[in-house]
């Protein structure tokens, strides 16, 4: 059981390094409440993320 939870935990971490990644490619803008979040925002957010998605990796396999 904990396997899968690392491993699910996994793929969405690495589908939100992937989302970020492409907004800091292609630019697409976010609004939240009125106001456009900056694009370097998604720089912390893709490393981050992709930090977290190999992290769960490796500790699935080591499970």
């Amino acid at each position: 059981m904990q396997k899968a939870a690392l491993y699910t935990s996994s793929v969405f971490f690495t589908a939100a390094a992937i989302a970020h990644l492409l907004r800091l490619t292609v630019g697409i803008d976010i609004v939240v409440e009125g106001a456009v979040v900056p694009v370097w925002v998604s720089v912390p957010g893709v490393l981050v993320a992709a930090l977290l998605a190999i992290w769960m990796l490796v500790a699935a396999r080591r499970a």
